[in-house]
């Protein structure tokens, strides 16, 4: 998916999602030519920033959230 599309589908704007993965919160793909790529995976982390940072979480509540989202995948849930 290009950038474009991305943005529609997260709801955000072109900008932000550039900044994003300037800050590190995702790492598309690049072509040969530069052109970014992007993953199913990197949509649902934007969408899901876009909707926590509508909440008032900062940007580093959001990056701790995916870290211990990650660190319990697989896992059952007591």
């Amino acid at each position: 998916m290009n950038i474009g599309e991305v943005a529609k589908m997260a709801e955000l704007p072109i900008k932000t999602i550039r900044y994003y993965e300037e800050i590190g919160f995702i790492q598309p793909k690049r072509s040969a030519n530069g052109y970014r790529s992007f993953r199913v995976s990197d949509v649902h982390k934007l969408a899901f920033l876009g909707r926590a940072r509508s909440l008032a979480f900062s940007i580093e509540d959001c990056l701790a959230l995916l870290k211990l989202y990650k660190s319990t995948r697989g896992q059952v849930p007591m």
